[in-house]
């Protein structure tokens, strides 16, 4: 009775023990996981914020030269500033001010405002600095909006400063950030993100009401304050826990954050977990009676020599017929197999949830976890070796248009090509999102430039789940021929792919030729 109790104690401890260590990895894993797309999507959305701001300083330079020049003559001054405000998507209304701070145009007109004297800080730090100035949240006094004044200083055909022309975002209704950024709606999962300013001041969130609200004390926010991004658990001014990625956005010292809620991964987690106790637990129901079943059959000698002993003692034993030792030695054998069959079980168990914990749920490729794992080991164990970091172009057109289902249809298009021109030896990986890597050990950048453009070549003239071709950017590196360090390895593969991205998209760049094109563009400049 003994055996098997504690025989029934070792196999239940032991499958609660494979649960609690599933349950542990697979939140560990998904944490992680959620974590990096939120800091992916933060960093995507951050190039689409500084790409506006940027192209809202090029288009108020614009005019400013065309007034400068002259070729904006002054009793036309109206209908340019109009066909400004509708032309270009960034500005709720622009205004023309001279040199004193006086309103001499405005659009819309019904604005009011011309003739005014503009009394805020903010149009006077334009006047004084006399230069290209995008401006803190502020609420205009003559209208009471919370706006962001953008603003180019203008100069006379003799070179003297005449005043600026300002464009104004209403961050409260309907503008730029809300129509590139996307009007955010109930996520089914709760996930959003903002835009908070050098200030911690938020410029862009889900809820209007929001905006204009200071979030400094966020930890997060104030990593984005010290002029950094990253990803970190937080919890939010409601005392809600998240688990956010945040992305600094250096033209303007803004930042973008992207966060879900932590109580999502532990849903998760404990619905996988929840079906794998279930469909275990007949299989540990049969496992335990069969144990039962040894137990009592590896007991039964111990019986008769219990029995004997009591006759030999009371005197009524006449004969003494000990139990073969090899019957003995037999049942205990096959105890000891049941049980090692039932750690060899839960031992399965575990190698399945440690194979989750590594794997891409998604494309079913190496997740970024174990891809670090190898290369640390490459690196530490002397492999040369080749990375190809990739991009698919213009993904998320692919999500707007078709859906996220559509796009995770075209992800596990391009992991089954990739899996197709990967050798023996190499690895292929979901970095995140939509950037994939390939592992090549003992390959040159010259064999991986090889490989990355067969694969590029079949993504560009097959036909995607969306009915049509795509097109990839891929960026290589080689360790150690070109980087000393895996860090540097990563950092020169996501140069090259960057570099492949803004010389066009649907290209190859190694290392080398994006460092000498990036010099050229230095030069231009």
């Amino acid at each position: 009775m003994i055996i098997i109790i504690l025989v029934f104690s070792a196999v239940i401890v032991s499958f609660a023990l494979s649960l609690t260590i599933g349950y542990t990895t697979q939140k560990k894993s998904l944490t992680e996981n959620t974590l990096e797309l939120n800091r992916i999507t933060a960093n995507e959305l951050s190039r689409t914020t500084q790409t506006i701001v940027q192209s809202m300083q090029d288009t108020l330079k614009s005019a400013s030269d065309y007034i400068s020049s002259g070729q904006w003559k002054q009793e036309d001054l109206q209908h340019q500033i109009d066909f400004l405000r509708v032309s270009v998507p960034y500005f709720n209304s622009v205004v023309l001010v001279n040199e004193a701070g006086v309103v001499t145009a405005t659009s819309p007109e019904a604005l009011a405002l011309k003739g005014t004297t503009l009394s805020s800080d903010q149009a006077k730090q334009a006047l004084q600095l006399k230069q290209p100035l995008i401006s803190e949240p502020y609420t205009a006094a003559s209208t009471g909006r919370l706006i962001i004044l953008a603003s180019s200083p203008i100069y006379d055909a003799q070179g003297n400063y005449a005043g600026f022309i300002g464009g104004s975002v209403y961050l409260q209704e309907p503008n730029v950030f809300q129509k590139i950024l996307g009007q955010q709606g109930e996520n089914e999962n709760g996930s959003y993100y903002y835009v908070v300013d050098s200030n911690g001041n938020l410029i862009y969130h889900p809820d209007p009401k929001r905006v204009g609200e200071n979030v400094s004390d966020n930890a997060i926010v104030k990593l984005l304050l010290s002029g950094r991004s990253g990803q970190m658990s937080v919890v939010n001014s409601q005392h809600v826990k998240f688990l956010a990625g945040a992305a600094y956005i250096p033209a303007v010292g803004w930042g973008i954050v992207s966060q879900t809620p932590a109580v999502v991964v532990t849903k998760s987690v404990d619905a996988v977990i929840g079906k794998v106790a279930l469909i275990s637990a007949p299989f540990m129901v049969i496992l335990l009676l069969i144990v039962i079943f040894i137990s009592q059959r590896l007991s039964s000698p111990l019986n008769r020599l219990a029995h004997l002993a009591s006759n030999l003692t009371s005197g009524t034993a006449k004969t003494v017929q000990l139990p073969d030792i090899r019957h003995w030695n037999y049942e205990t054998s096959e105890l000891y197999s049941a049980v090692n069959e039932a750690f060899r079980l839960l031992d399965r168990r575990a190698e399945e949830y440690s194979h989750q914990a590594h794997t891409d749920p998604l494309t079913g490729l190496t997740n970024r976890r174990l891809m670090d794992e190898i290369v640390a080991r490459w690196a530490a164990e002397g492999v040369p070796f080749s990375i190809v970091m990739m991009d698919l172009d213009r993904f998320k057109t692919v999500n707007d248009t078709y859906g996220h289902q559509m796009g995770d249809e075209v992800l596990r298009f391009l992991a089954g090509r990739m899996l197709e021109e990967k050798g023996k030896n190499d690895y292929c990986c979901r970095y995140g999102g939509e950037e994939f890597v390939f592992l090549l050990p003992y390959r040159s950048d010259d064999e991986a430039y090889e490989i990355a453009e067969r694969l590029r070549g079949r993504i560009e003239s097959e036909i995607s789940p969306t009915g049509r071709p795509m097109t990839l950017s891929l960026g290589i590196s080689s360790y150690p021929a070109r980087a000393l360090t895996i860090e540097d390895l990563f950092g020169q593969a996501d140069v090259a792919l960057y570099q492949a991205k803004q010389g066009g998209r649907n290209r190859t760049i190694r290392y080398d030729e994006a460092a000498a094109a990036e010099a050229g563009n230095e030069a231009d400049h």
